[in-house]
Formats: C-alpha cells, structure tokens, sequence
C-alpha cells in the first residue's frame, strides 16, 4: 500500500538531497533574482541618472536635430554610443540575477533536464498544472505581488500628492524633483520587492525540503543501501569465512603437528629446521572447525598432541600465516620435540617418549592481551 504524504515525517538526508540536485531539483527561487536585477538596476540608473541621463540628452536631441539628413555612419555611431551607456547597466542586471539564482539554488547542471518529455506540452498536462493546488498557490502570489508592490507605489503617491500636483503646475518641470520624487517611490517598490523575494525564498526551500520528506521505510531502505544490506553483508561475511576456512585446510598438508585442547580448539603448526625461524600457523578452528582439522591431519598421518594452554593462547593471538611468538617457544620446542621423539621411537623402537609437560603457569597468555 502507497504510503501518504503524512507519513513522510522524517527531514531528508543529505543524500536524497544530493541526488534531487542531480537530477535538477533545487529549491530554487524565481522571484529574488529578478528583484535583485530590478532593485541593484533602479537603485544604479537613479544615483546614475545625472551622468546617463545628461549624455542620452545629448544624443537624442543630435539624432532628432539631424534626422532629415542622417548617414548611415552617423546613425552607427548613435548606436554605438547608445549601446556603449546601456550595456554597463544590462551586464550588471544579468550579473545580479545570476548571483542571486546561484545563492538559493547554486550551480546545478543536470542533461535530465534536456529530455524532452512530450506529456508537458499535452493540454490536459496544461490544464492540470494550471488548476493543481501549485498553480492556485502561483495565482494568489502573483496577485498578492501585484497588491503589494501597487499599493506600496500608491501609497508613496499619496503621501506626496502636493509635491506631485506642483509638478503639473510648473510651466516647465525641473529634472531634481521629478528624480528626487521618483526615487522615493521607486525606492519603496524596491523595498516591497526585496520582502517579497525575501519571502517568496525561504517559502521555496522549505516547499522544496517538504516535497522531498521521507517515511519510515525510505528511511530504512537508504539506511540499507548507505550501511549496506544486512542479507547481502550476512552473506559475503559467510563466504569469506568459507574462503579463509578453505585457505586454511589447504595449508593443513604442510603442517609438523596439531595441537589441540583436546577438542575445542586446534592449531595446525609448521617447522621445517632450517627453513622456518620460528614455528608459523597454518590453521586454527574452534568447535566444529576444530574437529574438521583434528581429522583431517589425522587423515594425513599428522601428530595430534594435546596441550590446552598452549592450544588457547595460540588460537587467541596468532593469526594463520604468522610466526609463533617468542614467549611460546619453550612450549612449541617441547611439542615438536615430542613429536620427533614419537617419530624416532616408531622407527627405532626402544622406550615410548612421554608427551610433554603441561606448563601453563610458563605461558605467559597476559602479554597479548
């Protein structure tokens, strides 16, 4: 059963959110870049205005002077000085929106969003994009915008209502009130403006973070795919043991002796005089590993010698592969040299060799722990 969107308590991770962004879904907004453009723009072109405005003065009244018998050069070079004083301020609105683009969304480039998905331009696509619950909620902030950024305009008119109404008694206006009253209320257009995008921002992200809520059970799957499958890591831990397992009966062939305990556990040992320095572990096992090995050595003729201690302490803190410590020499000598005597014994008869002595106090199991 699909889950609601009530069940989606959970804030999303960092990851979902990563992936989103991947994919082109950012809690972008369009509302503060093009209020920073239209508010660095006026706020620039108004303190400007006595600079641009007296050279667009001039060159418009050169090409109204002149227009009956314009060239083309000269018509080129209007242009050219026209575009010369408009561009700094183009350059610097692009330069704005795509500043202020970046700090609510930052760089995002995704091909997802190049597919061409043909459902979009489908009218019933249309239609319900228009009377979904997103589209009223653009509807109303449109219209609250309009409201807003209307009612700040008429409202600074209407403060200065007798200033505006000398205006149109002056015979010929002065350009310093007309900019000074301009200003101010453009300059309270820009103000609204700047509280809306404000706004309309934080309005984005937190829609954008609530769409991408998780439930219970996407929890626990990413947790799964991040932590990794408790049944697929169940299973390559079992594997690896089977293939360590199989690494170590393998070596068992090449071992001098099997110590035991006598049955929980057991330590396939080898020393060739002359070729190992000191002892090496084959293989070690407890409980059913230790039987496997016990009966596989004896499969193979190798001497089986019980000695608990010694057993233990080399289960615990040698690994196959590894040399014997040095604190255990004394009791691997006196194995493998029960085990020769064994040997010598079976060969050449004469008295039967006791096993070694059990000299626990002498192993010193407190030094690797």
């Amino acid at each position: 059963m699909a889950e609601s969107s009530g069940d989606k308590q959970h804030a999303p991770t960092e990851r979902r959110l990563r992936e989103a962004a991947e994919r082109g879904d950012v809690g972008r907004s369009s509302e503060l870049p093009k209020a920073a453009a239209i508010v660095a723009l006026t706020l620039v072109t108004l303190t400007a205005t006595a600079g641009i405005g007296g050279h667009m003065l001039n060159l418009f009244a050169a090409m109204l002077a002149n227009a009956a018998a314009v060239t083309p050069q000269a018509a080129m070079g209007w242009a050219q000085q026209l575009i010369a004083l408009l561009l700094p301020l183009l350059c610097l609105a692009a330069f704005i929106s795509l500043a202020a683009s970046l700090a609510t969304g930052g760089f995002i480039f995704s091909l997802g969003l190049l597919k061409p998905d043909f459902s979009k331009i489908m009218p019933q696509s249309g239609l319900g994009q228009v009377f979904s619950r997103s589209g009223f909620a653009e509807t109303g902030k449109s219209l609250l915008k309009f409201a807003a950024i209307g009612g700040a305009g008429a409202f600074t008119i209407w403060l200065h209502h007798s200033s505006f109404a000398a205006l149109a008694a002056l015979p010929i206006p002065t350009l310093q009130p007309v900019i000074a009253l301009t200003l101010q209320t453009v300059t309270a257009i820009c103000l609204v403006l700047a509280v809306l995008a404000g706004a309309d921002a934080g309005l984005q992200f937190w829609l954008h973070r609530h769409k991408l809520r998780m439930s219970d059970a996407e929890m626990r799957e990413e947790m799964k795919d991040v932590a990794g499958n408790p049944h697929v890591k169940s299973r390559q831990r079992m594997l690896a043991r089977k293939m360590a397992r199989a690494r170590q009966m393998s070596k068992i062939p090449e071992a001098s002796v099997i110590v035991t305990n006598p049955t929980h556990y057991a330590c396939a040992i080898r020393y060739r005089r002359g070729a190992d320095k000191a002892p090496v572990l084959l293989a070690k096992g407890v409980g059913l590993m230790a039987e496997e090995i016990i009966a596989k050595g004896r499969g193979l003729g190798i001497p089986v010698v019980q000695s608990p201690p010694l057993a233990r302490a080399i289960y615990r803190h040698v690994e196959p592969g590894d040399h014997v410590p040095a604190a255990l020499y004394r009791a691997c000598a006196e194995v493998l040299a029960y085990v020769w005597r064994m040997q010598r014994w079976r060969s050449q008869g004469g008295e039967r060799p006791n096993p070694p002595p059990v000299r626990e106090d002498e192993i010193e199991i407190s030094r690797w722990t």
